[in-house]
């Protein structure tokens, strides 16, 4: 009976241990997915589903950048913007070679028309991640933005090297080329972006920018013939 009941105990006791690891791997398993659910409402826009899901992945793990990063995003999306700097702070200092948190940052900045700054980050997170064609396009946003038509040209010929596929790098292409006076060059841009109606569109913008309102109404008026119920969308 002692050497049954010793067996036993000894199965017992190697039991438990595998309960712990069990448990170990279950916790880091949950919080794994946590930041994984996070961040897909995240790419979604389900900002709010994400907050307390992001909140506890915090408690987690609070020197996760990627988890500062994704918070710092979406509190800037709720129009929370000290908020929102301080997350993206917090993530660019826990990895400075994370192009991730210049990027957001560059976005925050640029919607607080804070030009230098967006520009600064935006810079960065190209160095950083230099084939990311977003940034490429943030970059040149920032650049026209500042007035820096050349720069921004390139910047969104660049973006759409690295994906063709890049819609608003066209559109932004676009109103860059019209910004600099390529009138010609605008309207391939604004073509591939979204077809001829679109093209013309968009093209009416850049005529009201140059303060050519008559030109800008015949423009609409070609795109109500082509397609009147897509032009009363987009109005």
């Amino acid at each position: 009976m002692k050497k049954t009941f010793a067996t036993l105990m000894l199965v017992s006791v190697a039991s438990g241990c595998a309960s712990q690891k069990h448990i170990a791997r279950t916790q880091a398993e949950g919080e794994a997915l946590r930041a994984d659910l996070a961040a897909t409402y995240v790419d979604k826009g389900a900002y709010d589903a994400a907050i307390p899901l992001l909140r506890r992945a915090l408690l987690d793990k609070p020197k996760s950048s990627h988890i500062h990063a994704l918070y710092g995003k979406v509190l800037r999306e709720k129009g929370l913007f000290p908020q929102a700097e301080r997350e993206l702070i917090i993530a660019r200092e826990l990895a400075p070679l994370s192009a991730k948190p210049y990027a957001e940052l560059g976005i925050l900045y640029a919607l607080e028309r804070r030009q230098a700054e967006a520009e600064t980050s935006f810079r960065q997170a190209v160095k950083l991640e230099p084939r990311h064609a977003s940034y490429w396009n943030n970059l040149g946003f920032a650049l026209y933005i500042g007035g820096k038509l050349a720069e921004a040209v390139t910047a969104f010929e660049k973006a759409l090297s690295l994906d063709p596929a890049l819609i608003v790098a066209y559109n932004n292409l676009g109103f860059a080329y019209g910004k600099a006076g390529d009138l010609e060059a605008a309207k391939r841009s604004f073509r591939s972006a979204g077809g001829e109606v679109a093209m013309l569109l968009n093209m009416a913008i850049v005529y009201d920018d140059r303060g050519e309102p008559k030109r800008a109404a015949e423009l609409r008026a070609e795109a109500r013939q082509m397609d009147p119920d897509l032009v009363e969308e987009v109005q």
